[in-house]
């Protein structure tokens, strides 16, 4: 799946317990197995995915 131009997916690790992943193109980040649905896993996925874009972006304004 992606999200914002970054791929990402989600999992059953066990029955009832899911995690995320993402992949931003150089390696891939795993997201904690705590989430008891999928829903909650890709939420999570996403507010991860959008706070590391708004983390990116702090960083390049500090330099410049």
């Amino acid at each position: 799946m992606k999200h914002r131009t970054v791929d990402y997916d989600v999992q059953e690790v066990q029955p009832g317990r899911w995690r995320w992943n993402i992949y931003p193109g150089n390696g891939n980040v795993q997201g904690p197995v705590k989430f008891r649905t999928r829903e909650l896993a890709v939420e999570a996925c996403l507010n991860e995915i959008n706070d590391g874009i708004e983390r990116t972006r702090r960083a390049a304004r500090k330099v410049a």
